[in-house]
């Protein structure tokens, strides 16, 4: 099965970022989640804006992308602070399904054409997630711009859906749910708020859209918990944090994931140390 990742540096820019788009550590998350699902899966694309292109051509990392590259631009209107995975719905939109949407923190290790292929399969998400307060609150919490209303078929009790992974069977559900949500983020009112909402456009409209179209969901693990007791994936999300503040741990990570890419995908190895930045953990 096809996949395609993303990378939008726009969020980056509103906070002060370097021209540097991906720290080490997130390189070779990159590397060895695209080594892998490429053995294990299938070919993949990568969508990009213009920086992070010039990033990843600088590097000869665009011809690691089986699918190739495509420039990314994320309609005006959206507010990349706020709205910081954007880019992942926008180059959802242009990707034809099925397909697999794929984060550049996650590793996919095996092949997963048993959960694809399923006829009762008509999307594929990493997990669930419960509606807590504090990151799924009740939508009266968001101030929307006048004339927005939420669907009246949108059942709001419908546990969120993480997509680190996304697989959709048909284009044309793929479709209404991304302009769902492209609707939700250009009619909401910036309040400095940067969690409930991009979780609410992505994680919490997909399965409402779903429910509402009859739509069957698999989901790989019932929650995050149960994430971290299997052997499919690797999700990076939580111990980002930890390598961008801790030297000793991220030195070590760095090492271990060069080591791996080494062992099991030599020619992504060879591809790492090309690279300045990767080849000190060589």
């Amino acid at each position: 099965m096809k996949g395609f990742y993303s990378l939008w540096t726009a969020p980056g820019k509103t906070t002060g970022a370097t021209t540097v788009v991906m720290q080490d550590y997130e390189l070779l998350m990159l590397l060895l989640s695209l080594a892998s699902y490429q053995k294990n899966n299938g070919p993949a694309k990568m969508y990009a804006d213009e920086t992070a292109l010039e990033y990843l051509e600088s590097l000869s990392l665009d011809r690691c992308f089986k699918n190739g590259t495509e420039l990314l631009t994320v309609p005006e209107g959206i507010d990349p602070l706020m709205f910081w995975a954007a880019g992942k719905l926008e180059a959802l939109r242009r990707e034809q399904m099925p397909s697999v949407m794929i984060d550049t923190d996650l590793i996919i290790w095996k092949n997963l054409d048993y959960a694809f292929d399923r006829d009762t399969t008509d999307i594929a998400v990493i997990h669930r997630e419960d509606i807590t307060e504090s990151t799924y609150p009740d939508p009266h919490f968001f101030r929307m711009q006048e004339g927005y209303e939420f669907p009246p078929e949108w059942d709001f009790t419908v546990r969120p859906a993480n997509t680190a992974l996304l697989f959709i069977k048909d284009n044309d559900f793929k479709n209404r749910y991304v302009e769902h949500s492209m609707e939700f983020m250009r009619k909401s009112i910036p309040d400095g708020d940067n969690l409930c909402h991009m979780v609410f456009a992505e994680q919490r409209i997909l399965p409402m859209c779903a429910v509402a179209e009859q739509m069957n969901i698999y989901s790989f693990c019932d929650n995050m918990d149960a994430l971290r007791e299997q052997k499919l994936f690797t999700h990076f999300w939580g111990h980002k944090n930890l390598l961008k503040f801790n030297w000793g741990e991220r030195l070590s990570y760095c090492r271990r994931m060069m080591i791996r890419l080494k062992n099991e995908f030599p020619e992504m190895y060879e591809v790492a140390v090309s690279i300045d930045e990767l080849r000190v953990y060589a």
